[in-house]
């Protein structure tokens, strides 16, 4: 909502954003002779040694919890001007302005309180049930956290190959995919649009954004050696087509745009549309890695209840100290993910992993559990 009351409230949360992303981005440690960001160290907690997996779980929390203090000022102050913002507007809290923002106007916090209840009673056994079966699997006595990323014993189906073999195999699987989708994927590497290796100092995250004078999406990501670096050629492929196709039908530009919820389900069926395609990337470990995507796209529901139930709690208290914050979400952890074990992580028994989520610093809403961004799986490895 663009009103001249809160322009300079905008202002302030813009210049909060990007001390967040330069802050988060500005994070990177020493792993076995390698220096690594967050991303850096996805690929070792995917490790088929369970010791390695550890210790980059345990360098992953030190980077967050060393940063803590700096993004607890941040967001302590972003939830501030927001609510300031709501009670300018009118607004008996940030969370009814957020929808607004989000054009929720037929729905409303109450019906997503009573999906956020049928996660927990429906989706929360079902991946319970899942990840007993992980379990088992690995041969461990009990999955910990850093135990979750790692879905065979052999290790995960990982693409073969580099960034421009992917793009390779991404270009003849659009080819054969559909008309549409070859002229969108050529014009997509005709142009390079595309920034996908990760480097020090990067912002996190994944993302596809636009260049509008130019009709053009671009994608963003960074990729680390995981089977996350192929979601971002078919997740984020998924959005960059929908702008694609919008920006040269639709003439009125407000229009070629939708919800983040209807966003996501381009995005979503992106990744299970192009599943015939997989061996291009995995080659005989294909059904793996679909095995593998297909547990995560379940298991994720869970986690994207506690960032939507977080978010709600937030605002509804925003005096709220830090402490009471990560206390928030570690009770939610326990109610949506129970299975969720730290192995005495002090950090992030503590409630520290919310952090992770950039979403919760960037955006100026209320995340739905239907907004479903790519950087959640490849950042927080939340299967």
């Amino acid at each position: 909502m663009q009103d001249a009351r809160i322009i300079g409230d905008l202002v302030r949360e813009s210049a909060l954003s990007v001390a967040y992303s330069k802050a988060a981005a500005a994070c990177k440690t020493e792993f076995r002779g390698e220096t690594c960001n967050f991303y850096g160290l996805l690929k070792h907690m995917e490790s088929t040694d369970r010791a390695e997996r550890r210790e980059a779980f345990e360098k992953w929390a030190a980077l967050y919890e060393a940063a803590a203090p700096e993004l607890d000022r941040i967001y302590d102050e972003l939830i501030a001007v927001r609510a300031d913002m709501a009670e300018k507007l009118g607004f008996e809290s940030y969370t009814a302005l957020a929808y607004r923002n989000r054009q929720r106007l037929d729905y409303t916090p109450e019906h997503v309180e009573k999906f956020r209840e049928q996660v927990r009673t429906v989706v929360t056994p079902a991946v319970s049930k899942m990840l007993e079966a992980q379990r088992r699997r690995l041969g461990v006595d009990k999955l910990r956290y850093y135990d979750e990323s790692l879905v065979f014993p052999g290790g995960n189906a990982d693409p073969a190959g580099s960034k421009d073999d992917m793009l390779k195999a991404a270009s003849e699987m659009y080819s054969a995919l559909s008309p549409e989708t070859k002229e969108f994927f050529d014009f997509m590497t005709e142009h390079e649009l595309f920034d996908l290796e990760t480097r020090p100092g990067k912002h996190l995250g994944g993302y596809c954004t636009s260049l509008p004078a130019y009709k053009a999406p671009f994608i963003f990501s960074n990729f680390n050696g995981t089977s996350a670096d192929v979601d971002v050629l078919t997740h984020e492929a998924g959005h960059a087509f929908q702008c694609y196709l919008s920006e040269r039908l639709i003439p009125v530009s407000a229009l070629q745009s939708s919800t983040s919820e209807i966003n996501e389900i381009h995005s979503m069926a992106m990744e299970f549309f192009t599943y015939p395609w997989m061996d291009k990337f995995f080659g005989d470990r294909a059904d793996e890695y679909r095995y593998a995507h297909l547990c995560g796209a379940l298991s994720v529901i869970p986690y994207m209840a506690c960032v939507d139930e977080f978010q709600h709690r937030v605002y509804a208290k925003p005096r709220m100290t830090a402490a009471e914050r990560r206390g928030v979400w570690r009770a939610l952890e326990k109610k949506y993910m129970p299975w969720r074990d730290y192995d005495g992580n002090e950090f992030l028994e503590g409630g520290g992993f919310w952090m992770q989520k950039q979403h919760i610093f960037l955006y100026h809403s209320i995340i739905s559990i239907t907004h479903w961004h790519r950087s959640a799986r490849s950042a927080c490895t939340a299967r």
